[in-house]
């Protein structure tokens, strides 16, 4: 028998030897933790058997503790009553008292937790005290697009008539149609007596007029045209209907699922809402997708046929410190309501209100709502586009560990009474990682907290791709972690 078979013989019967073990170790997907925050790469398995261990002898520990505390205070207690028999009723009754209290204290601590659920993304310690005004009001939501965090929301989910707002997802579709090459800018559209006869808002379209579907957009966003919205629907799809079947296509992709289109105007109609988040993260949408059209959300004013008319925002009339744009919206059902973008050197905000009872209030709610954003919180950059996070333990692989990175920019908005030292970061993932692994594939979540609490997480992508080693490199992986359980086992 020659050496080569020989050699073959005995790294198949390894093989087997050792395939249980190994098998074990592909399916096991330990749950592995890395702190990210000092880029400290300390393991710590979830199911490994020394800190089962090191576990039970602390809780052992304890107990022992709290046994002898008992104890002592049992002894302690005996002593009392021994000496103080007389005074057992009245103990008696303090003691029922204050259990009535703790029970008042408990019902009142349950009404807050539920007054100011989902309020925010930070822990109530952390989080900056709300305006008596904000308080009051019913629907309001404050955004941050560049991080993803709400500031402050209240019944930010509940589908309500968004009212001339609509007309943002409105034009989000035109232009959509424009970048895919359907429609141009200086394209000229016919006036149909559907557009010219719409009621409510208007830019003054007459019956047969010839616009440009540049001069439309800006009649439907800048003084709210129901007019506008009815002439570019037929224009861009051809019939009204057509128009909404994208507009809801286009809902349902930029997952908007609180949202549904009934006509692109706005006008009360039974299945036509929106949420107020929706709205939101709509507008942040048009600004990320569309940035060469994001003056048409900040025109301060239109002339169309001899008649010039000026924006109703009032973020836009008084000339608010930063505004980009928004757009305003009425109905009786909706109230008054308002969506707006606010940018201040290098953070963004987007607010929304709506149902407020009069313009009066809509502008003094989402004026406070942005001057809450700004004054209290500061924006905080942890790591930049493609930073390295973690590396992360391979399997089977021709290197023992993958790096991990982020693809876009991690930064963080934090109250500014908030220290970021109460910020912790870590790298969860499932591993080892089985090779192979491609460039970009996801291989881990970074998590970041506040006081323990989640507030944040970003994906994490493989740097760079790796192959999955060959026989040899397989079995000396093997060798080597069967000997690390040996060694495991008897030290």
């Amino acid at each position: 028998m020659s050496s080569l078979t020989k050699f073959y013989l005995v790294s198949i019967c390894l093989f087997f030897l050792f395939g249980k073990e190994v098998f074990a170790y592909e399916k096991s997907n330990t749950k592995y933790e890395i702190s990210a925050f000092k880029k400290s790469e300390s393991y710590t398995k979830s199911d490994s058997k020394k800190s089962n261990k090191n576990s039970k002898t602390q809780t052992k520990n304890k107990e022992s503790e709290k046994t002898k505390q008992q104890k002592k205070e049992k002894k302690k207690s005996i002593k009392e009553v021994s000496h103080k028999q007389e005074n057992i009723k009245t103990v008696k009754k303090q003691a029922v008292s204050e259990v009535k209290e703790k029970k008042k204290e408990d019902v009142s601590i349950i009404k807050e937790e539920v007054d100011t659920k989902n309020e925010e993304c930070f822990p109530s310690n952390e989080s900056p005290k709300v305006s008596k005004k904000l308080q009051e009001a019913q629907f309001y939501f404050l955004f941050d697009p560049q991080t993803s965090q709400v500031l402050l929301s209240k019944n930010a989910d509940l589908r309500i008539a968004p009212s001339s707002m609509t007309k943002i997802m409105t034009a989000y579709v035109v232009f959509d149609q424009i970048k895919k090459g359907r429609v141009s800018l200086d394209k000229q559209c016919f006036v149909s007596k559907n557009a010219w006869r719409k009621s409510g808002s208007s830019m003054f379209l007459n019956y047969g007029d010839m616009v440009s579907i540049d001069d439309l957009l800006k009649g439907l966003l800048a003084v709210s045209g129901n007019d506008a919205s009815i002439a570019l629907a037929e224009a861009v799809a051809g019939s009204l209907g057509n128009f909404i079947d994208l507009m809801n296509i286009k809902a349902r992709e930029l997952n908007l699922i609180n949202s549904h289109f009934a006509n692109p105007h706005g006008l009360n109609e039974p299945r036509h809402y929106m949420s107020i988040r929706d709205l939101a993260y709509l507008t942040a949408r048009f600004y990320q997708d569309f940035p060469q059209y994001a003056g048409y959300l900040g025109i301060e004013s239109f002339t169309y046929g001899k008649i010039t008319q000026i924006n109703r925002n009032p973020l836009i009339k008084k000339h608010y410190d930063g505004i980009l744009g928004g757009k305003t919206g009425h109905t009786d059902d909706g109230g008054y309501g308002v969506v707006g973008a606010v940018k201040r050197d290098n953070r963004m905000l987007i607010a929304v209100v709506n149902k407020a009872r009069t313009p009066r209030l809509r502008s003094d709610t989402i004026t406070e709502l942005f001057d809450y954003g700004f004054a209290n919180y500061k924006k905080y950059s942890f790591f930049n586009s493609g930073s390295e996070i973690a590396n992360l333990k391979t399997w089977l692989g021709n290197s023992p560990e993958v790096k991990a990175v982020v693809k876009d920019e991690v930064t963080f908005s934090l109250p500014i009474t908030a220290s970021p030292q109460n910020l912790s970061m870590k790298v969860e993932y499932k591993g080892p990682i089985y090779a192979p692994i491609k460039q970009g594939d996801k291989v881990a979540t970074l998590i970041i907290k506040m006081n323990n609490q989640k507030v944040m997480e970003y994906p994490l992508y493989a740097k760079e791709s790796m192959d999955k080693v060959g026989y040899f490199g397989k079995l000396n992986q093997i060798l080597r972690y069967k000997m690390r359980i040996f060694f495991n086992k008897v030290f």
